[in-house]
């Protein structure tokens, strides 16, 4: 029968969603979709990417692979924050505690792969409650990363410093407030087998409540007079992106390759190296950036791919 390539699918698509943000996709034909896009419905894309993390990391933990699965992210992460050291690792502006700091939090699109580390590592301290407290830590920690952002970007604090620390984008969206709660849900979906339990007919009625709430979130923010930035963090994404996940776990796509999903990790690591170089030329065609970003990751990803099968850290 083969792999059931639906979330493979899945994955690829989060990954053009990446690089939309980044290009700010439409931007240059339409304000308006473009903040609805990648200032809004794009940001499922992260999200998605932890809960199907965290879903096989409970059968990593079931397999007692736990120290493989760490090591294969740890180098992971050395590989392409090496790779991306051409961009921020300039010694002559760069403290010793920027570099550490740098290290921790990673570099541009790399945050990802530190928050999930670190999601693991909670993860591992907290697996023994029950999984009511790990829903409750779940929505909790993430109702608190909520918070903090619309608090800065709505600037709700009188104290400046205090107003500028919450406006950094780590301390709302770091492993605790942004990765753990996705990574924790998707690790109690497999535990649960919540997949299966959850029908097909209920994943799609909570996808849809999912896409209106983060769909209106999106809109009253585009319009509010006292916004400052956009959002990584918005309340809709703890319903829409676990109802997502599940409603494309019960679509049976079959396929004899992981082509897909090897793209998909592809294009995320890589697509940085063309977006950065091609900003000062393409910036004000958005949209045709995106495209040109996409179009190179994916020839860069077949390449990437090929040296995958040497040297597996890479992808």
């Amino acid at each position: 029968m083969g792999r059931n390539v639906a979330l493979d699918i899945l994955k690829l698509s989060m990954a053009f969603m990446v690089v939309g943000i980044h290009a700010e996709f439409l931007k240059d034909i339409s304000v308006d979709w473009s903040y609805f896009t990648a200032y809004g419905i794009f940001r499922i894309a992260v999200p998605v990417f932890l809960l199907i993390s965290g879903f096989y990391f409970y059968q990593t933990l079931e397999n007692n692979k736990t120290l493989i699965w760490f090591k294969r992210c740890l180098l992971l992460y050395c590989f392409w924050m090496l790779v991306y050291s051409i961009f921020w690792f300039k010694p002559a502006e760069l403290s010793l505690k920027m570099f550490f700091i740098q290290l921790i939090v990673g570099y541009y699109h790399l945050w990802y792969v530190a928050g999930m580390i670190g999601a693991a590592v909670i993860l591992l301290v907290i697996r023994r409650f029950n999984s009511p407290m790990l829903i409750f830590i779940s929505i909790a920690t993430y109702l608190i990363g909520v918070v903090i952002q619309y608090a800065g970007n709505y600037h709700l604090l009188e104290n400046a410093r205090l107003d500028n620390i919450i406006n950094i984008n780590f301390v709302h969206r770091n492993a605790l407030f942004f990765s753990l709660p996705f990574f924790c849900i998707g690790y109690l979906i497999h535990k649960h087998n919540l997949h299966t339990r959850i029908s097909f007919t209920t994943a799609k009625v909570f996808t849809a409540i999912g896409l209106i709430l983060m769909s209106a979130e999106i809109y009253f923010n585009y319009i509010a007079p006292d916004r400052d930035g956009g959002f990584d963090n918005f309340f809709s994404l703890i319903i829409l992106c676990p109802a997502l996940f599940i409603l494309f776990m019960h679509i049976n796509l079959f396929a004899n390759t992981k082509n897909i999903a090897l793209y998909a990790t592809a294009i995320y690591f890589v697509h940085p190296l063309f977006l950065l170089p091609l900003t000062s030329l393409l910036a004000t065609q958005a949209t045709l950036f995106t495209l040109v970003v996409i179009a190179l990751s994916v020839i860069a990803a077949y390449f990437l791919i090929i040296i995958n099968k040497k040297a597996k850290f890479i992808l």
